[in-house]
């Protein structure tokens, strides 16, 4: 199988898509990994509390604000992405159908009203799930994320090799780490990792 045949997506993405792209980005960012246990983290240090409130001074002892910023902090995790999501979906449903191309030189991307090629320089990790494929930009935030819908492959066969493409690229195209963990800044002056064009 041959990893830089080309593969075609064609898809108006929804919001369920992007809500599993946000999670994935969570959990495979560093920054992202810390928040999300920090927040839940702190969700089962007040429930844990709460509990062992109950059980040795009664259930009038735990006051009502204490459970109102349990919920209220239980509640801000999942509507959060929840929140976000939305709003990437108002813009995504705003540029239409998107027709994207993932080759050797990177993945293409035209819709009804914007067009723009990203080189595989530009991202450094990625993630799948059963729905979606998920590209990330090498930062600790992983702020650049690419969602790449796997019901817009026209062959489930397309599935494994657009598998097969990111694996290769991305391994080949990751930025080195010195024994210090700065970056070696050796980039190919003849390529411009991100460039876009607006459609008039």
């Amino acid at each position: 199988m041959t990893a830089d045949t080309s593969v075609k997506l064609t898809y108006v993405v929804t919001w369920r898509e992007i809500s599993e792209g946000l999670k994935m980005q969570m959990r495979h960012s560093p920054v992202g990994r810390w928040c999300y246990r920090v927040l839940w983290g702190l969700c089962a240090l007040l429930a844990l509390l709460s509990v062992a409130n109950l059980l040795t001074r009664g259930v009038g002892a735990a006051g009502l604000e204490v459970w109102r910023f349990l919920l209220t902090a239980c509640l801000f995790v999942i509507a959060i992405r929840w929140l976000t999501a939305l709003a990437l979906l108002a813009y995504a449903r705003h540029l239409g159908e998107h027709r994207v191309t993932v080759d050797a030189d990177g993945i293409s991307t035209v819709s009804e009203r914007h067009t723009h090629h990203t080189n595989w320089g530009f991202y450094g990790r990625s993630a799948e799930s059963r729905r979606v494929f998920v590209l990330l930009t090498p930062d600790v935030w992983g702020t650049g994320v690419m969602v790449l819908p796997k019901r817009g492959l026209s062959d489930p066969q397309d599935s494994e090799r657009l598998r097969s493409l990111i694996t290769k690229h991305l391994a080949s195209g990751s930025p080195r780490r010195s024994a210090r963990g700065s970056r070696d800044e050796s980039p190919d002056p003849a390529s411009n990792p991100y460039t876009e064009r607006q459609e008039s």
